[in-house]
């Protein structure tokens, strides 16, 4: 939910001001497919990006408690948000929380931009064909 929600608010509203700055450079009333893509593929980076925190933070949380299973440890309580947070940081540096930065930008941006591509050319096209009946 730390990871998820955040990337959905900033990944719609980075869209919607993509979208709509472009087409207004542009001079064009209705995005096109390139408008589209693009602001797609941004708003996700953006995401992704600002996001990263969090899913490296749940990758260190869900190692603790592998290793703990492994181990057979009967603590199976795994250090805090904060805690493994801070962990991070100390040993790793400011930098530590954007580890697979690049994996991470290579997968969503061009996923972002062709589901939001799929999502927009469905709408045009069932929209037309509601208004044709």
């Amino acid at each position: 939910i730390l990871r998820d929600v955040p990337f959905s608010a900033l990944y719609w509203y980075n869209y919607e001001y993509f979208k709509m700055s472009l087409c207004k450079k542009s001079s064009s009333h209705e995005p096109t497919f390139l408008i589209i893509f693009s602001s797609g593929a941004a708003a996700g980076s953006i995401a992704a990006t600002l996001t990263l925190p969090f899913d490296v933070i749940k990758t260190h949380r869900q190692t603790e408690l592998w290793e703990l299973d492994i181990i057979h440890s009967p603590q199976k309580k795994t250090r805090s948000i904060w805690e493994v947070m801070k962990r991070i940081v100390i040993e790793n540096g400011f930098t530590g929380l954007f580890t697979g930065i690049i994996p991470r930008l290579s997968k969503i941006a061009p996923a972002c931009a062709i589901m939001i591509s799929t999502y927009e050319y469905g709408k045009t096209f069932f929209r037309r064909l509601n208004k044709d009946k």
